[in-house]
């Protein structure tokens, strides 16, 4: 395998087409050589995809180093029994659907013809949209050294790629990377409606929560310190801040919240998976 995989993707959604964006871009792509399947392509995926080259939905298959499977969970029956390629056997197979097991994949693969694939799957969240997002892998001892260093490359593409131990740490970890916007994006919610509520014209409250939030993620990418030490940094004894984290920070406050908010998102994570 060279710097330039062959790659399949199946689905280019919201998240596969995100990722198809960040490798074409980072040139990591045999065009020659790669392909998308998806009947329902963006018009603007199609036009990239033409610019470099790259196959749309091909009518014969060659072989692949990757296949991406990038589709909703329950058309894994569908999709998977009907891909056929020379050397199946030799292609990495990453699947970055939610609630699907490696075990699970393993048994699609197999209606597929495929015995004994390597399989990698990858959890990422929103971000990878605009190139900063952060996803969680995992593959069993089977899948090589090789192809670890393939996927990690495919998806530090669209922002940080993090190794876990087990498929159970993804449901863990998910319930933070994957659910975790959505937390941020209720904060932006609630900060406006507090500041309306105060009496802010709403304009006002919704560019004053937006902002501080996106000026503070800046921050903590330009500054390394724990979050904790930042926190303390702009809390002055006796101030406007601290009193404010008095109500956020009780023993019934954010931090249980966010405790319990894990919790759930956790176990259905763990009830969604096959």
């Amino acid at each position: 395998m060279t710097d330039k995989h062959a790659v399949l993707l199946i689905g280019a959604g919201s998240m596969g087409g995100a990722m198809l964006k960040g490798w074409l871009k980072a040139g990591l792509l045999d065009p020659e050589k790669s392909a998308v399947v998806d009947p329902n392509l963006p018009e603007d995926l199609a036009a990239q995809a033409d610019g470099y080259g790259l196959s749309v939905n091909p009518v014969t298959d060659t072989s692949y180093d990757v296949c991406v499977i990038a589709v909703k969970p329950q058309l894994f029956p569908v999709v998977i029994p009907v891909l056929g390629w020379p050397d199946m056997a030799k292609t990495v197979y990453i699947s970055i659907a939610a609630g699907k097991s490696i075990a699970a994949t393993s048994l699609h693969l197999k209606e597929a013809g495929v015995e004994d694939a390597s399989i990698i799957r990858v959890m990422p969240n929103l971000p990878v949209a605009v190139g900063e997002g952060i996803s969680l892998l995992y593959a069993e001892d089977s899948v090589s050294s090789l192809q670890r260093q393939i996927a990690t490359s495919l998806v530090e593409a669209t922002g940080q790629a993090i190794w876990v131990r087990s498929e159970a740490e993804i449901d863990t970890g998910m319930s933070i990377s994957a659910c975790g916007p959505a937390y941020v994006f209720l904060l932006v919610e609630a900060m406006e409606e507090a500041g309306i509520t105060a009496g802010l014209a709403p304009e006002t409250a919704a560019r004053l929560a937006r902002e501080t939030v996106i000026g503070a993620s800046a921050l903590m990418s330009e500054d390394q310190r724990a979050a904790s030490s930042l926190r303390e940094a702009v809390t002055s004894k006796g101030g406007t801040t601290a009193e404010a984290l008095k109500v956020l920070d009780k023993a019934d406050g954010l931090r249980k919240l966010m405790s319990e908010a894990v919790q759930a998102a956790t176990s259905r994570a763990q009830a969604l998976r096959d």
